[in-house]
C-alpha cells in the first residue's frame, strides 16, 4: 500500500513539475505563424502565460490574456480557438462572410468565441447564442 501511494505521489509530482515546464511568458517561443496572429490581432493585449500541450506526435499552444481572454494554436502555429470569456473580440481574422453574416443578422451582438475545426467555424455571440459556418463561411446551424 505505501508502495502505491509512493508511486502515486511521485506521478503527481512529476505531472506538476512538467506543467511548470510547459509555462512560459515570451511569444517568441510559439511558432511564427502564431507570433504573428498574436501580434496583428492582439497585439494591446498583455500576456499572462502560454502554455505548450505536448502529445504523442503533436503539440499545441494556449496563450493567455490579463483580461482572461485566451487563444489556442495547432503545431503549426493556426488559431483553433479564440475566447474572449464574454468579452468581444477582435474579428479581423474572421473570414468576411462570417463577420458579414453577424453583421447583417446579429448587428447588436457581438462575437465572443471562435473555434475552427476540419471543416467547420463555431462563433459565439455576446447572448450565447452558438451559429455554425463551413469552412468556406456558408451558415450550417443555429444553436442556442
Amino acid at each position: 500500500m505505501k508502495k502505491q501511494i509512493l508511486t502515486l505521489a511521485t506521478i503527481l509530482l512529476l505531472g506538476f513539475t512538467t506543467f511548470a515546464q510547459n509555462g512560459m511568458k515570451n511569444i517568441q517561443q510559439l511558432p511564427q505563424k502564431a507570433q504573428e496572429f498574436v501580434k496583428t490581432y492582439f497585439n494591446d493585449y498583455n500576456v499572462a502565460y502560454i502554455l505548450t500541450d505536448k502529445e504523442l506526435a503533436d503539440i499545441d499552444y494556449k496563450i493567455r490574456f490579463e483580461d482572461g481572454t485566451e487563444i489556442e494554436f495547432n503545431a503549426k502555429g493556426d488559431w483553433t480557438d479564440v475566447s474572449g470569456k464574454q468579452n468581444c473580440i477582435p474579428t479581423g481574422f474572421i473570414l468576411k462572410e462570417i463577420t458579414d453574416y453577424v453583421n447583417a443578422y446579429h448587428n447588436d451582438l457581438c462575437i465572443t468565441d471562435i473555434e475552427r475545426e476540419f471543416n467547420r467555424i463555431t462563433v459565439e455571440l455576446s447572448n450565447k447564442l452558438e451559429i455554425e459556418f463551413n469552412s468556406k463561411g456558408k451558415l450550417i446551424s443555429y444553436d442556442d
